[in-house]
């Protein structure tokens, strides 16, 4: 899957495009890129097998989006490639490419899959998904796991975001995402407060479906997936090592431009 730039990348790298947004994304380092590997492999080995969380709603969206047969773009897939494993294991020869602002992450990516499944269909770039580099109206089919929900720059309920995803969607085009709404702001807010950063969520007032009605989505479907504490992400991960628990439903979505 080729994508439709509008600007040059700094620099490029085995061929994918990389924007200069490594402050824009999950602060990764070199001790996080050690520990991927196994995390990698059992990802793409248990693709499309249901569990307590990626459970029979996760997948109905992915077939969904496997279904169309039409080139995907993840953005701000992470250690776990967002929702693309699965979407691969009910379209095997689909195109796709994968977002993300850690390089690091990028890289990895690239790195296994070159090395264990060479014949797959997919392609790397690295830029911040509140800021994308593409030319409007060129994505058909776009893809999330929280990932609108976990930009750093995206302004006030991530809308910034959110309206980038709207300019570069064809008309017609679908986005199929997972989000997840916190319980208890006041919670967060201590976690930031012990962490010492900035609190991400702070301005954030709106629903995930107001958030994509109020730039100009449809929502064709919301879908209840689970509530639980996150903990397989950076913030989640950080409010345990405090001793805290963070509490959120997640729910599926179906956006149409």
């Amino acid at each position: 899957m080729e994508l439709v730039l509008k600007k040059p990348p700094v620099y490029e790298k085995d061929g994918v495009p990389y924007f200069g947004s490594e402050e824009a994304g999950d602060q990764f380092d070199a001790t996080d890129v050690e520990s991927w590997s196994a995390r990698f492999a059992e990802r793409w080995r248990e693709k499309g097998q249901a569990d307590d969380y990626r459970n029979a709603v996760w997948m109905d969206l992915c077939k969904q989006a496997a279904a169309l047969n039409l080139p995907v773009m993840d953005i701000a897939c992470g250690p776990g490639l967002g929702l693309l494993p699965d979407i691969y294991a009910f379209n095997p020869s689909m195109e796709a490419v994968a977002t993300d602002a850690c390089p690091l992450v990028v890289e990895a990516w690239q790195r296994f899959m070159k090395e264990n499944a060479p014949a797959v269909n997919i392609g790397f770039a690295s830029f911040d998904a509140a800021n994308m580099p593409l030319a409007s109206n060129s994505i058909d089919v776009m893809t999330s796991h929280i990932g609108f929900g976990s930009l750093r720059r995206a302004g006030a309920d991530q809308l910034d975001g959110i309206r980038e995803a709207y300019r570069v969607l064809k008309p017609g085009g679908r986005i199929f995402t997972i989000e997840l709404e916190f319980e208890d702001r006041a919670v967060i807010q201590q976690v930031f407060d012990k962490w010492g950063r900035t609190n991400w969520f702070e301005k954030d007032q709106l629903t995930w479906r107001e958030r994509f009605e109020s730039v100009g989505f449809t929502v064709a479907q919301e879908n209840f997936l689970c509530r639980r504490m996150p903990r397989d992400w950076e913030l989640g991960d950080v409010a345990a090592s405090f001793g805290l628990e963070i509490w959120a439903v997640t729910k599926a979505y179906v956006l149409c431009k």
